[in-house]
């Protein structure tokens, strides 16, 4: 038995010059897709490592002030621990030393650190995206890096605010038990060691920031150091470089 193929109209040369010429048209618009896609990645990486670099810049400010202003809060801690070694059944008021206090609140400040916003914004929303997939590896891990310790520094901010409060009724004068004295006694020695891991905790970030090419945004860090000196006093450094390098 034999089978005949039908032949085309034009004959089997035009035949193959016209689905060569479809391929190529094909293979032409997959590649032109596929360059789409490589431009697409490519910018969506770019403005990617743009917001994150410009979300650290912003918490590398917050990071350099708490290093600036450490020389406040280690006096004010010794005083408070000296006032509550002293004994005695009535106590004083012990009050922050603010000249130009900015924060009205009915409650004077006993002692107080900042409490500021630090950003991962960008970096929440790289993670939860297909962007870092493109990313150099190595470019991934220095973010991932640097905003694992910006969390460790908001969440160890929040403890010491938190704890901090608890020593609120100290601002006024009154009775008080040892039992009592001893109590707030630890409550300032868990800020003394809150206060050390959390400029740890900065300088760590500022130094490995170096390292990735990035520093403290000036005119947000001016700004901090501005506001702390407005109140706090001359003991806020403002000798300090950017990276701490």
């Amino acid at each position: 038995m034999h089978f005949h193929l039908p032949k085309p109209l034009h004959g089997w040369r035009e035949f193959v010059g016209e689905v060569a010429i479809i391929v190529l048209g094909v293979l032409i618009a997959l590649g032109a897709e596929q360059l789409v896609e490589i431009e697409h990645w490519r910018h969506a990486v770019r403005d990617t490592d743009r917001r994150m670099r410009q979300d650290l810049r912003y918490d590398l400010a917050f990071a350099y002030e708490r290093s600036a202003i450490d020389p406040c809060l280690r006096p004010r801690l010794a005083e408070l621990r000296d006032e509550l070694l002293n004994g005695g059944l009535n106590w004083p008021g012990s009050r922050s030393h603010f000249a130009n206090d900015p924060y009205k609140s009915g409650f004077p400040s006993v002692y107080r650190t900042p409490d500021r916003p630090f950003v991962e914004a960008s970096w929440l929303t790289a993670l939860n995206s297909d962007v870092l997939n493109h990313f150099d590896p190595a470019r991934v891990q220095q973010f991932a890096l640097l905003f694992d310790e910006v969390t460790a520094l908001e969440r160890t901010q929040g403890e010491e605010v938190d704890t901090a409060a608890t020593l609120g009724d100290l601002a006024f004068a009154g009775p008080i038990t040892p039992a009592e004295r001893r109590a707030n006694l630890k409550v300032v020695a868990k800020l003394d060691a809150l206060d050390a891991r959390m400029l740890f905790q900065a300088q760590v970030l500022l130094k490995d920031a170096r390292l990735a090419g990035l520093t403290a945004d000036p005119r947000g860090v001016r700004e901090s150091i501005d506001q702390q000196r407005s109140y706090r006093g001359t003991c806020v450094r403002t000798d300090l470089p950017l990276d701490l390098g």
